[in-house]
């Protein structure tokens, strides 16, 4: 029973001495192409425009545009997180400069979900108003 213990434990050592040997000398992980990854993984940044003018607008056309905010703030959302996904999946080998390509589409794609559903927000307060 001692001698398989003593080789079990023998065997971890080498096998701890032999891994350390290979964390002294670690390899450069391979660069990565943010850009293109982005695209093949996720797509392009979703863009939304609100063209809907509420003073004018119908209960149907606001209700269209209801669903297209909502349809195009989801492709946001996925977008997100297919980015998000993509920065862990890749992980050590990202750069600086790929972290801020990333930062930068998430930002980006962030603002552009706020802007649409401000203005969404606002033509519903305009429909509103000429509506009561």
């Amino acid at each position: 029973m001692r001698v398989a213990f003593y080789a079990v434990v023998s065997l971890v050592m080498a096998l701890g001495l032999a891994s350390a040997s290979l964390a002294a000398d670690p390899k450069k992980p391979k660069p990565v192409d943010i850009k293109k990854e982005v695209l093949d993984k996720c797509g392009s940044i979703p863009y939304g425009l609100v063209d809907l003018n509420g003073k004018t607008a119908t209960k149907e056309e606001m209700e269209e545009g209801k669903f297209q905010v909502t349809s195009f703030i989801t492709q946001v959302d996925v977008y997100q997180e297919c980015l998000l996904k993509l920065a862990n999946t890749l992980g050590e080998r990202l750069s600086d400069n790929d972290k801020r390509v990333l930062g930068a589409a998430i930002d980006q794609s962030q603002q552009e979900k706020e802007a649409v559903g401000k203005a969404y927000n606002q033509a519903v307060d305009d429909f509103n108003k000429s509506h009561k």
